[in-house]
């Protein structure tokens, strides 16, 4: 895939930005505040419709732009995947209706001029970004982590994002219904319906998961053990909050070069295993009034 042309209308600090991008490798050299990071900022967005950079979208448009009652940011970008060229457009809208004061944003993407939602374009055009930041992957916490695999596993999986959408979906419901239990009592089958969605839904995920764990271990380890002269092992391991792996009490006995290996079980043994898994810890859940 190649970036061949970029357009922002009214995003950060650029009212209007048009350039033509050459193969290879682009260096963007510049003074501080003068976009460069943003103009990065605005290629990714593309890939993932977020921003790694802003903690709302209302931050993303031109803050002159901002002050109308209807604002809106634009970023557009032809590129080529194979012999076939493609247009990508995003519409960053900040509305003029408000809520408590707070005016409502909305995003609509455009797929070769078809307007599309975000989760079936997602993986269309793909990016790959670091920051020094990202070291958060590594010494942050374990939301850090899930963060970084749902981007990236988003742009290589076709129904990835969509997936995650439901079953975050199903257990904000299944968290409500826990709540309601707890509080007023009930009867506790209602919560078969939701188990059932997250079982399905959480076993795509995790399935995906793991797969992708194996594979950076693959590569980065070949790497670490160029870096080390084969003296240390670099292992990876993604343990799911259900863990299809039996697990045994105590702490793991592992040599450091053991491999703990995830993979030979199918989407549908981890449903299973996870429907089973929320069974035994309903009416602890219950007791609690959310899923843990």
């Amino acid at each position: 895939m190649q970036l061949t042309h970029l357009s922002l209308t009214n995003f950060r600090n650029f009212t209007r930005l048009d350039i033509d991008l050459p193969g290879g490798t682009v260096m963007l050299v510049g003074n501080n505040a003068q976009g460069k990071t943003s103009l990065l900022e605005a290629i990714y967005f593309l890939a993932t419709f977020t921003s790694f950079h802003a903690s709302s979208d209302r931050q993303l448009i031109n803050f002159i732009e901002a002050r109308q009652d209807l604002a809106v940011g634009r970023i557009v970008a032809d590129f080529s995947r194979g012999k076939e060229n493609h247009r990508i457009e995003v519409r960053i809208i900040q509305e003029p209706n408000s809520q408590n004061g707070v005016k409502h944003m909305r995003k609509e993407v455009l797929l070769d001029g078809v307007k599309r939602k975000a989760s079936e374009v997602i993986g269309q055009f793909n990016a790959v970004l670091f920051l020094p930041q990202m070291m958060g992957v590594i010494e942050g916490s374990p939301e850090e982590r899930r963060r970084y695999l749902n981007l990236a596993l988003a742009q290589v999986i076709s129904h990835y994002q969509a997936a995650l959408a439901e079953y975050n979906k199903a257990l904000l419901q299944r968290n409500a219904l826990l709540k309601q239990l707890y509080e007023r009592k009930g009867d506790a089958s209602q919560l078969d319906y939701w188990d059932d969605q997250i079982a399905t839904f959480g076993a795509q995920l995790i399935h995906a998961r793991i797969r992708a764990v194996q594979e950076l271990e693959r590569l980065a380890a070949r790497t670490h053990r160029e870096l080390t002269h084969a003296n240390e092992v670099l292992r990876l391991s993604y343990q799911p909050a259900y863990d299809p792996l039996p697990q045994s009490p105590g702490q793991f006995k592992l040599p450091l070069d053991a491999a703990v290996d995830r993979c030979g079980f199918t989407q549908e043994q981890i449903r299973k295993g996870f429907l089973e898994s929320l069974g035994k810890l309903r009416y602890e859940e219950i007791a609690r009034g959310v899923t843990t």
